[in-house]
Formats: structure tokens, C-alpha cells, sequence
């Protein structure tokens, strides 16, 4: 008889089990449809703020209900990735943690809705733009005096700046031969200026006679006027461009130096950063 009773209550918890897990794969199916997309674009920090808790609070209410009638918490995403073994090392099943560690990242994304990583995908995909959410609106937030700061910050080129400049010209101060006084060092100083646009740190010389240094000849920069304000003809035009921008967004920075950057798309950046890294050392390595 308890033998008959064992199987009658395992054959229940069994049909528990499944109508539990048939639920909560249904109610993420429906989570997923209406959380699963990105928010329209402009959404406030507030409204995105209560999309991340209403699917929190949702998500929460599924896996208790289902916790309750199973006794135990979602699935969990098996590493089924086979284990290595030598003469040192046998055969051995995964145990704690090594069970679910390492799963691939592709397998992950493509989890059953009624597991753990599912939901977490979920999650975290809406915290991503809920972040992106407050760091626009401390964007938007930035006093003038907060975005001059970024602006000096940023710098997009610096072949040859100031403290090369010093460099060299003290290199020819100590120098045993060929040397030059403080009077020469102000002279030679006088013949040389920073660039005038904002994302650069170059300095470039403005009379013929300056100091040809090594570094200063690898840097490539070219004798300008005495007048001139920019390096190069470049370097004018986009003080120019970051002016207009100035004018329409309130900062000299392009956006790409402030925006925020999904996961995704960090993952996307980074994969065709490795590709191309990897065809440039293919190059250098085919060099004769």
C-alpha cells in the first residue's frame, strides 16, 4: 500500500511540477512580450523607472507562485560542457556552483523562459535602459561649467604638447654641447603655439628658425603663420563644427563622447574592435 502511495504522490508532484512550469513559461512569454523591446525613445527616467518596477513586481509574483506550488526555486541553465580529464585528473560530475558556471554566453541568451538566466536576461536588459535613462537626464542636467570640464578633458589628438615641447627644450638646456640659456630657451618658447581647437593638445611652431627636435619631426606638424590658431587645416574646421554644436546641444563634445552605451552594443563595439585588431597584426606580421 505505502508503495502504491509513493508513486500516486510522485505522479502528483510530477503533473504539479508541469502545470507549474507550463505557467510561469507562460507568463514570461507574456512578460517578455511586453517588456522585451526597447522603450520609445526620449522616455523619461521616471516612466522608465516604473516600466523597471512593474516587471520586477511581476516577475517577483510569478516565481513565488510557482515557488509555492513546487517547493523549489526556477531552473537553472546546466553547464553541460564535457570535463576534462587526464592521469592526474579523472572523470568527475560538476558539483555546486560548477554545475551552472560557464555556461556559453550564446546558450544564455537563448534560455527556456521558465529559467532563472531568462529572467535575468529580462532584467537586466531593462536595467540597462533604465541607466541609460538617468545618465541622459544628468546629461541634460549639466551646468556649462560641468560640460568646460569635459571639454578639457577630452582630447582627440596630442603629438606633440606642451610637455614635449619642455622636454626638448630642457633636454637642450643640460645639453654639453649645442646648449642654450634661459634667454634662448624664452626666445625659442616665444616661436611656438597651441593649437586653437578645443580637443587639442598640440603645440606647433610659427617661425622657420624654431628647433627641429626628433620628436617634434615625428610628430609631423608643420611650420604655420604667425597668425594661425590651428595646427593643421583640420584641426580649424572642427573647432568650427564643435562650435555649431555648441550652439545646439550646449556642448563643444560630439555626442559620442557622452552617450551611453547598451550592452549590446558594447558587445558589438568590442567584437569588430578584436577583428580589426587582429587583420592589422595579420598585416604587420605579412610585412617583409
Amino acid at each position: 500500500m505505502k508503495s502504491n502511495e509513493a508513486v500516486i504522490l510522485k505522479i502528483d508532484n510530477a503533473v504539479t511540477w508541469a502545470e507549474a512550469k507550463t505557467e510561469l513559461n507562460a507568463t514570461m512569454l507574456k512578460l517578455r512580450t511586453q517588456y522585451g523591446f526597447a522603450p520609445a525613445k526620449g522616455i523619461s527616467l521616471e516612466e522608465m523607472d516604473q516600466r523597471c518596477k512593474n516587471l520586477v513586481e511581476a516577475t517577483g509574483a510569478a516565481v513565488k507562485k510557482y515557488a509555492i506550488a513546487t517547493g523549489k526555486a526556477p531552473d537553472r541553465m546546466p553547464n553541460t560542457s564535457p570535463y576534462k580529464t587526464s592521469k592526474d585528473f579523472s572523470a568527475k560530475k560538476y558539483e555546486g556552483l560548477q554545475a551552472f558556471a560557464n555556461v556559453p554566453d550564446e546558450r544564455l541568451k537563448r534560455a527556456p523562459l521558465h529559467t532563472a538566466e531568462a529572467m535575468g536576461n529580462l532584467l537586466n536588459y531593462n536595467a540597462d535602459y533604465l541607466l541609460k535613462a538617468k545618465h541622459e537626464a544628468a546629461v541634460r542636467a549639466r551646468t556649462r561649467k560641468e560640460w568646460q570640464k569635459a571639454e578639457y578633458e577630452y582630447v582627440e589628438k596630442s603629438a606633440y604638447n606642451l610637455r614635449d615641447l619642455y622636454d626638448d627644450l630642457m633636454e637642450r638646456m643640460d645639453a654639453t654641447e649645442n646648449y642654450i640659456n634661459p634667454e634662448e630657451y624664452r626666445a625659442e618658447r616665444c616661436k611656438w603655439r597651441q593649437c586653437g581647437y578645443y580637443a587639442c593638445d598640440n603645440y606647433f611652431p610659427t617661425a622657420e628658425d624654431h628647433m627641429r627636435s626628433h620628436a617634434f619631426n615625428q610628430s609631423g606638424l608643420k611650420v604655420r603663420r604667425k597668425d594661425s590658431k590651428y595646427c593643421c587645416a583640420d584641426c580649424r574646421k572642427d573647432q568650427e563644427n564643435a562650435l555649431a554644436r555648441l550652439k545646439k546641444t550646449g556642448t563643444l563634445l560630439p555626442e559620442y563622447a557622452y552617450e551611453y552605451i547598451l550592452d549590446d552594443a558594447r558587445e558589438t563595439r568590442a567584437e569588430k574592435e578584436v577583428a580589426t585588431t587582429s587583420e592589422r597584426m595579420s598585416k604587420i606580421a605579412d610585412l617583409p
